[in-house]
């Protein structure tokens, strides 16, 4: 069968939704993942797949639980309850939940057989300021949860570079209004979410001295005045907030925004558990996961490049690295789509070296870690292990990520719609490597303005006063008012233009050229004698020009939630899926 190749478009109108499949075509989607899962046959690592998975949705949902409690105890309205919240999921305190045998789950109580039953529907993003395109996803996750009587759960890809480490504001002050963009972090580019940590308040606080000064700017305008006086109260709450969560011990990144995250989500009704993928790869499943990948290197890393290949052939890609590079195959050096680095480090790419019994796991630079290909799996876990709790870390890239929680997991995930290009790569990934056909995945992104209105301009008309302008340097003469075309000197120059135009049909190629030139000085000539009526379209064009772009900026979607006012997100959302 060939790659799908559905084309996934974000919403170009306030208020719409892309979702694929239909919202009432979804459970039936579940029904048939859950089937297909069941029928799965093979074996990772010598082990039952069916067992594996079972184990790992078990071991995902206690780390899920202990984290998403950890985040609900910072905020707790009684500041006199113990704190919860750990970074990490090797730490102590985590421990005792992490080893029951039953789970508390929105007050449920699931034993091992309740979980290998119960629908699992997942999501994940980046632990960014979140637009409302993004949030959509938690708003389905939650719907089809209540529907079905499952499970929620955000996947939290805190093990991604830190390259959106800031938000978008609009700057609606200045004659051309444009897109602001204020750093929450800088120069972390490669820097894993998972290790941001702020030593200092002092740069949140910076943060958003930063915003409020350019919101306070925009209120100068009387049409937007209530509307950002709104926003600015929006912004006030979430850093507030925030403020709270650092006091109470949350400095990383991930903390502190998901928490505010979570404080929004309660106002309408969003509980779904919360699990960054830093603590899902301390798993035993996710290491079966790793080490199988490790064991048939040469085979997964072949399916990878040539299914890369096939995408790019179809979407006439020609880019080697679009959508995503290829996987280096040098001699027995093999690249794997995981990230490898040492805690607070930047990220690097892992390689597999193979040397005869020997599988040796590099960054490019050094040997991390030796396993034996002979050796018993239960060893060579112990050895990722180990090499884990001595602070290197092996996190999965983007299909990887998405491959182990379909697999391993979910009963289906709900991506947006630049995971799902990636995923339509990793389905024929899974199909090939895996021998299987891969369960179904659901793709939304919405798109919803701030409040503020735009003009009512139409592009087309822009375009012909561009058109006109341009005419004008070639036929000033059209342009001109009868007072200048009634001038002696201005009507000789017109002749004199029309007998050269003559001249051209006949002449030959030298004397085409010099024609052209004698032309374009009449022009020049002449156009002087129409200034006002070109600085007068010039003007209408600017005008409208300044126009169009406060409509790009107030049309702009990826404003963040802390920007919007609480009511415009809630007639919304709350009515979305009805």
């Amino acid at each position: 069968m060939a790659m799908k190749n559905i084309t996934y478009e974000v919403p170009k109108r306030n208020r719409d939704v892309f979702l694929y499949p239909s919202l009432d075509r979804i459970p039936e989607l579940i029904l048939e993942n859950r089937h297909k899962i069941q029928g799965y046959k093979f074996e990772i690592n010598s082990i039952p797949f069916q067992v594996l998975r079972n184990k790992t949705r078990m071991e995902v949902l206690r780390q899920a639980v202990c984290y998403t409690n950890g985040i609900k105890s910072l905020l707790r309205k009684d500041k006199s309850g113990l704190c919860l919240y750990v970074r990490n999921s090797t730490q102590k305190k985590v421990s005792r939940l992490l080893t029951q045998d039953k789970l508390c789950i929105n007050e449920l109580t699931l034993d091992y057989e309740a979980v290998k039953n119960i629908p699992i529907v997942q999501t994940g993003h980046e632990p960014i300021l979140y637009h409302p395109g993004i949030w959509v996803k938690n708003h389905i996750t939650q719907y089809l949860v209540r529907k079905l009587g499952g499970i929620g759960v955000n996947m939290i890809v805190d093990n991604d570079a830190c390259n959106v480490g800031f938000m978008y504001v609009p700057i609606l002050s200045e004659k051309s209004a444009s897109v602001g963009k204020v750093a929450l972090v800088r120069d972390k580019d490669h820097v894993a979410y998972e290790e941001i940590v702020f030593d200092d308040f002092g740069i949140i606080h910076q943060f958003k001295e930063e915003v409020i000064n350019l919101l306070s700017k925009n209120i100068l305008r009387e049409d937007v005045k209530t509307t950002m006086e709104d926003m600015q109260d929006m912004f006030g709450q979430f850093i507030n907030r925030i403020g709270e969560y650092y006091q109470q011990g949350c400095s990383d990144m991930v903390g502190l925004l998901t928490a505010d995250r979570r404080s929004f989500e309660e106002d309408f009704g969003v509980d779904n558990l919360e699990t960054p993928v830093s603590w899902m790869c301390d798993t035993d499943g996710f290491y079966h996961f790793l080490l199988h990948i490790l064991y048939e290197v040469e085979r997964f890393a072949k399916i990878y490049n040539e299914k890369l290949a096939e995408y790019r052939s179809i979407h006439k890609i020609r880019s080697k690295a679009n959508p995503l590079p290829d996987l280096k195959v040098l001699g027995d050096s093999i690249e794997i789509p995981f990230w490898v680095w040492i805690a607070g480090g930047q990220r690097a790419k892992c390689y597999v070296v193979n040397e005869g019994e020997d599988i040796k796991i590099t960054d490019g630079a050094e040997v991390l870690v030796t396993l034996k290909k002979a050796d018993d799996v239960i060893n060579n876990i112990t050895s990722l292990k180990k090499l884990m709790e001595a602070g290197i870390k092996i996190r999965p890239r983007a299909i990887t990520t998405t491959m182990f929680s379909r697999l391993f997991f979910s009963d289906v995930f709900i991506h947006g719609i630049g995971g799902a290009k990636y995923d339509t790569i990793t389905d024929e990934i899974i199909k090939e490597f895996f021998g299987i056909d891969p369960p179904g995945f659901v793709t939304i992104s919405a798109t919803l303005y701030l409040p503020l209105d735009a003009y009512d301009l139409d592009i087309k008309v822009l375009q012909k006063l561009q058109r006109t302008v341009s005419d004008m340097s070639y036929n000033p003469e059209r342009y001109a008012p009868q007072k200048t075309r009634n001038e002696p000197e201005f009507m000789n120059r017109v002749k004199e233009k029309q007998r050269l135009l003559k001249m051209m049909t006949v002449g030959n190629a030298d004397e085409k050229k010099r024609y052209f030139r004698q032309i374009k000085e009449l022009n020049k000539l002449l156009l002087t004698r129409i200034n006002p009526e070109l600085k007068k379209i010039q003007g209408e064009i600017n005008a409208m020009s300044d126009k169009l772009a406060y409509n790009e900026v107030v049309r702009f979607r990826e404003y963040p939630l802390c920007l919007y006012p609480k009511k415009i997100l809630r007639d919304y959302l709350l009515n979305v899926f009805s």
